[in-house]
């Protein structure tokens, strides 16, 4: 299923790849490693009719047609710089490569098959293995140093309920040896055990379901901000994710290419010759 981009991004552009080592829905459907001398260098914002917003699409690539579809558009609302969005780009090759190109995407996939129920095959091709990534990029945000784009109030009692809720029905994996996995696997605990689809699909669309259980609190906070904004909003970049996946394995990744767009849009790493050049290796 190919998903549409959102309407204030819904420009074609030109594409240029790096290789490594949301979609429209219907609406019922609708630690960071990193030490301060690796991070991306803080960036002057001393202009501030200048929007540092920016738009993370995620498409998945057929192995044997090479089409991309939409799978996912997550907002980003500040520090949407190139150099960040490579930086994100080479966190999540780094995970993809800790585990051998074999992320635990099953937990999200099995997740969202039980509480979606029908509503499941409504969801674009390769949702679940974007939304992981996604979740992953939104741990690295858990992070101590990602402290600055979180919500202040204490989640202990929502992770003491998780944790006590695991261990009652006997879920497994109740950990994970990777902080950042382990961190993605409350998410999905938290899905499964406190926050139900269920409580909120009269409601809420799946997006905004799904992005709760990334957040302590109901409180909108600073971090990735997973599906359509209610109005479009200016952007400074918008930055598209092409997952490659084993023809076999869908959930296994062979590759994760990035491509950088001015909102225009253009290719930020494209010469103006190349404009009209289309999607390369």
């Amino acid at each position: 299923m190919t998903g549409s981009i959102p309407h204030s991004i819904g420009k074609s552009c030109c594409t240029t790849s790096m290789t490594p080592g949301a979609s429209s829905l219907p609406s019922a459907v609708n630690r960071d490693t990193r030490t301060p001398s690796t991070r991306p260098a803080a960036r002057d914002q001393s202009n501030q009719g200048m929007p540092t917003s920016g738009w993370y699409e995620y498409y998945v690539v057929d192995p044997d047609t090479r089409a991309r579809s939409l799978a996912l558009a997550v907002y980003k609302p500040c520090d949407a710089f190139p150099e960040h969005a490579v930086h994100e780009c080479a966190l999540l090759r780094e995970q993809i490569a800790r585990n051998h190109g074999r992320l635990p995407v099953e937990w999200l996939d099995d997740l969202l098959r039980e509480q979606l129920g029908t509503l499941y095959g409504l969801l674009p091709r390769g949702f679940s293995v974007a939304a992981f990534l996604f979740l992953i990029l939104r741990a690295q945000e858990d992070a101590p140093e990602g402290e600055r784009f979180r919500a202040p109030a204490p989640e202990e009692p929502l992770r003491r309920a998780v944790a006590e809720a695991m261990d009652a029905h006997g879920f497994q994996p109740c950990r994970h040896v990777d902080p950042i996995l382990d961190q993605v696997l409350f998410y999905v605990a938290t899905g499964r055990f406190v926050r139900p689809w269920s409580h909120f699909a009269r409601t809420w669309s799946v997006l905004k379901w799904l992005q709760y259980l990334t957040q302590q609190t109901l409180r909108n906070e600073m971090g990735l901000t997973v599906g359509r904004l209610k109005a479009p909003r200016p952007v400074s970049l918008v930055a598209r994710f092409f997952i490659h996946c084993d023809p076999v394995d869908p959930f296994s990744i062979t590759r994760l290419s990035i491509k950088l767009c001015d909102p225009d849009p253009r290719s930020l790493l494209d010469d103006p010759e190349d404009i009209h050049s289309g999607y390369r290796d």
